[in-house]
């Protein structure tokens, strides 16, 4: 049975993140690393803006100095060429994480298993695997979804999306990052898109909902809006789907046992973005282990948490039939593209977080706000 310093329970975000920064440290421990998946697949992108440099940039897909929110007839652009949006395909951090860990003799991956058990012996993990297998782990790195109900005001985000091919699918447009649909269920639906290439784009359709709706009918309904505008006959090249707990993941660190990714509370619950946090988070937990400390949670702001829950209470309790998008295209025009960034991405200033609520209809959100302070404290 093969001893390691640290296990890493999926090849997700996180652990990925946070293993290619400790091959760059030199991290003299050892490492095992468990995904039940054949790698790589490319079965997700990651986007964001990129508010620092981090050991993928040079290996984004693309990046973008505009983007754009619509609503009906009503739509607005914003754009900053000092603050990229960038988007990254799964197969590609998963290459370089692989070719990463493989410079390593001391680590392991175990590919195409899957862990099954885990049980504490004195202070280490023996983790059994579904071929049989076994291993020990002083600590482990757990990615993996845990199991969640969620309460109002949070919800699920559940998309599907089709990378297209076609010639006549041009570059040159903004990212489309919400174009809103006026639809009857709770509480938001609206199409992503990027322009990826010249002939090649993702288009998503994306949900806010309390219940995670079936994908296949989401699926059905992104088909329907694509022959609607005349691209039912184009090649799909890539799917990809999920479901994102909107929610704050409180963080689990209990012998020698932490939760990490989204699992772990890296996700803004408010808009789904985890990438760049998560590479945040990797940047601590590595300096952590380096200098032979514990591995770090990601740090989390309650006062975002509580603006997150306000903003979503206000979806529930101000949505009129056929202006569901109205709100964001209004905040999208009245704040300043770096404030608008920075606070989509967890990292606002005092001043940006003002600029935000001056740019907020008041009343629906000082009366959401009390609703939420008194959910709160139920």
């Amino acid at each position: 049975m093969k001893r390691f310093d640290i296990a890493l329970i999926g090849l997700g975000a996180a652990t990925m993140s946070l293993a290619v920064r400790l091959v760059l440290r030199g991290y003299p421990g050892s490492i095992a690393i468990i995904e039940p998946r054949e790698q790589p697949c490319d079965d997700r992108t990651w986007c964001g803006w990129r508010l620092a440099e981090h050991p993928f940039s040079a290996h984004a897909t693309r990046t973008w100095s505009t983007w754009a929110v619509s609503d009906g007839g009503q739509s607005v652009i914003r754009g900053s060429t000092r603050t990229p949006y960038e988007m990254l395909r799964a197969s590609t951090v998963q290459r370089q994480a692989l070719d990463a860990i493989a410079t390593r003799p001391d680590w392991a991956l175990y590919a195409g298993r899957s862990l099954i058990s885990a049980d504490m012996d004195d202070t280490r993990w023996m983790l059994q695997l579904d071929d049989g297998g076994s291993i020990i782990a002083d600590r482990v790195l757990d990615s993996r979804p845990p199991a969640l109900t969620l309460t109002r005001p949070w919800v699920w985000q559940s998309f599907v999306g089709r990378e297209l091919v076609g010639p006549d699918l041009p570059d040159d447009s903004p990212v489309r990052l919400m174009d809103f649909l006026d639809d009857p269920t709770p509480l938001l639906t609206f199409v992503y898109e990027l322009p990826i290439a010249p002939g090649r784009r993702l288009i998503e359709l994306t949900r806010f909902a309390p219940q995670r709706p079936s994908l296949s009918a989401l699926g059905a309904r992104l088909d329907g809006l694509l022959a609607d505008r005349g691209l039912a006959d184009h090649t799909i090249a890539r799917e990809e789907s999920s479901h994102l707990p909107m929610t704050p993941v409180p963080p689990y660190n209990q012998d020698g046992w932490m939760r990490v990714g989204t699992a772990g509370g890296s996700m803004r619950p408010a808009t789904g973005y985890a990438f760049h946090g998560i590479q945040r988070w990797a940047d601590d937990c590595a300096d952590a282990l380096m200098a032979g400390r514990s591995p770090v949670a990601p740090a989390r702001r309650r006062g975002m948490d509580w603006l997150d829950g306000v903003f979503l209470e206000s979806l529930w309790r101000h949505r009129p039939a056929g202006t569901a998008g109205t709100p964001f295209v209004q905040l999208f025009e009245r704040t300043p593209a770096e404030s608008m960034v920075r606070f989509l991405m967890s990292r606002p200033q005092l001043a940006d977080i003002y600029k935000i609520l001056r740019a907020l209809p008041p009343a629906p959100m000082l009366r959401a706000a009390l609703a939420h302070s008194r959910q709160a404290m139920d």
